[in-house]
């Protein structure tokens, strides 16, 4: 004998604009524990490419447009010479039909070790313009370092938009 399931909406929901709960879904259905191994590039570009399209792919359900959501790699060089000082540096993912410069990015990094994935979601329902845009990460490895360094590439992306903003 089966039991009949309930799907319930979440009483948050009717609080939040439809792009807060796309990210909220989509943030809770990620993975709770990480790895915390250094990836190839090879692996590093599939997971990015997989959460991004899978963000785009909830925005479309919704109902909102998929080109509200950017994405970018975040790696760090603390092996390369004269980039071993650096935080973090982003490379950003492309419209879906230029992946290939994406793709020769990454490859032609030297000892890349990869942090995670940032997201930018643009939320054109959001009360107040400085909530507009929203920049989350999903981590790749653990740790105070990689955690820092993963931050300041968020911090860095979103004063990049503001810069941005400002000029037009």
């Amino acid at each position: 004998m089966r039991l009949a399931t309930r799907k319930s909406a979440n009483p948050l929901d009717a609080t939040m604009t439809p792009t807060q709960v796309v990210r909220r879904k989509f943030k809770s259905g990620l993975p709770r524990t990480i790895q915390n191994r250094v990836l190839s590039k090879m692996e590093a570009m599939a997971r990015t490419m997989e959460l991004f399209d899978k963000l785009r792919d909830d925005m479309a359900a919704a109902g909102l447009k998929k080109s509200d959501v950017e994405a970018g790699l975040v790696y760090s060089q603390p092996e390369t010479k004269g980039r071993e000082r650096m935080l973090a540096d982003t490379v950003d993912l492309p419209k879906p039909e230029d992946i290939g410069t994406f793709v020769e990015k990454v490859m032609d990094l030297h000892k890349p070790m990869f942090l995670g994935v940032i997201f930018i979601q643009h939320d054109p329902k959001a009360e107040k313009e400085e909530y507009q845009d929203v920049a989350f990460v999903w981590p790749f490895m653990g740790g105070p370092e990689a955690e820092g360094r993963l931050l300041a590439a968020r911090s860095e992306q979103l004063a990049k938009r503001a810069i941005k903003k400002a000029g037009n």
